[in-house]
């Protein structure tokens, strides 16, 4: 098997495949593909004796023979479908009319391999069921977390009241140093600044006029359109902030088909940087109040954001799920641990706050990027409490891989409307 291929397995799990087949050449068939994936594979020689490794360990995928002795396989999807409804099952046959794959769907299972089997499309399926499991176990993880992450952020909002108005001093005073810091970093006004100080120091005088070095002056003008993108950055985040926008009725399919054209700005920098962005599968769909424009331009700077920070090559991943009455929508992004890392829990809160830089600017988008100085997570917890929903964002490890990778996770919250 090429290397090529065995690249194909994205998720490896820590859990074996239980392969029930009674055959010898079969079972040693499977085995050997499953071990050229790296994907770690374990042989029961029948339906009974697989219900009996079940008492023993956890399987993360079954690929079951139809046809055996002592229990066959659609005995045993019965019975491992009453005690593991949620089991992922690959069933092997010699048949593939209409009706009998029809039936195998009925058990319960996710695919179907046809014998003679052939290695390549068996990888296949493999593949696909990892790839399922790995998605719906993330799905649960977040899910378990999900009401301690809304009760911690409901929490922080309303101490966040009772410090506005208890100490609107500090508040402010907080802003202020906040903005400066924003204002003496990266391009834009903290570069002008230099500019100036090094133009200053290397002109010369001739008559009435100055002698200033050509690439300074080139500097300053490509300088100036990143002020200018800055200051309309800074006015339209103070009309978002301002702005009561209004909300109309959609669901979660419109706006996950609209996904796409809202990021389309950034696409080019996302190939510079050899990224991919993928896009969620929606299981069940529900209706939701939205402004489209303002989700827009959240979904923008959200994905300029794990753009800037993510490591080259790898994938900016968009989820969804509905879970305590919220749709989620969660974009996930690989950060390297050095020499920043993402998102600690103790800067999580402050990270929306406006003005507040917790990393060092990357300025490779500064010509798109909306909202500069440290603005764009605070407009995008803006536009998601004006939606009734939750915006959040902080570390996570990603588990499903070989190794256990650093990501951040953006996660928009909104509530799902009951229609009468």
């Amino acid at each position: 098997m090429s290397e090529a291929m065995r690249k194909t397995v994205i998720y490896r799990p820590k859990d074996p495949i239980l392969i029930v087949e009674d055959n010898r050449e079969t079972q040693d068939l499977l085995r050997g593909i499953c071990k050229n994936m790296d994907v770690p594979a374990v042989v029961a020689v029948n339906g009974e004796a697989a219900l009996g490794m079940l008492d023993e360990h956890e399987y993360s995928i079954f690929i079951v023979d139809l046809m055996m002795p002592v229990m066959d396989g659609k005995t045993f999807i019965s019975h491992l479908k009453k005690r593991l409804p949620e089991s992922i099952v690959l069933v092997e046959t010699a048949l593939d009319s209409p009706g009998t794959i029809i039936d195998i769907m009925k058990m319960g299972a996710f695919d179907y391999i046809i014998k003679p089997i052939d290695p390549e499309l068996f990888q296949a399926s493999v593949v696909r069921g990892l790839e399922y499991k790995a998605l719906r176990d993330h799905e649960r993880n977040m899910s378990m977390s999900a009401g301690l992450k809304i009760r911690s952020q409901i929490e922080w909002l309303n101490y966040k009241e009772s410090r506005r108005v208890a100490d609107k001093d500090y508040s402010e005073t907080k802003s202020v140093y906040n903005l400066k810091t924003s204002l003496s970093q990266g391009a834009g006004f903290g570069t002008l600044v230099s500019l100036i100080d090094v133009m200053a120091a290397t002109m010369t005088g001739e008559g009435d006029n100055y002698i200033v070095q050509k690439d300074i002056v080139e500097m300053l003008i490509e300088n100036n359109t990143y002020c200018r993108n800055q200051l309309a950055g800074l006015q339209s985040t103070t009309a978002i902030m301002d702005e009561r926008f209004p909300l109309s009725r959609s669901s979660a399919s419109e706006l996950l088909e609209a996904l796409p054209g809202m990021v389309e700005a950034v696409l080019p920098y996302i190939e510079r940087k050899k990224l991919r962005i993928t896009y969620p599968e929606l299981k069940t769909n529900c209706a939701l109040d939205l402004n489209f424009e303002k989700i827009g331009l959240m979904m923008e700077e959200l994905i300029v954001n794990a753009y800037k920070y993510s490591v080259k090559g790898s994938s900016i991943n968009i989820f969804c799920h509905i879970s305590e009455g919220y749709f989620w929508l969660s974009i996930k992004n690989d950060v390297t641990e050095k020499p920043y890392g993402g998102i600690p829990a103790e800067y999580e809160k402050l990270v929306v706050e406006p003005f507040f830089r917790l990393l060092p600017p990357d300025e490779s988008a500064a010509l798109i990027e909306k909202f500069g100085f440290g603005l764009g997570l605070a407009v995008a917890d803006n536009i998601v409490r004006k939606h009734n929903g939750i915006f959040l964002i902080h570390d996570v490890k990603d588990h499903t891989g070989r190794e256990a990778k650093s990501c951040v996770l953006a996660e928009i919250l909104l509530p799902v409307v009951v229609e009468e």
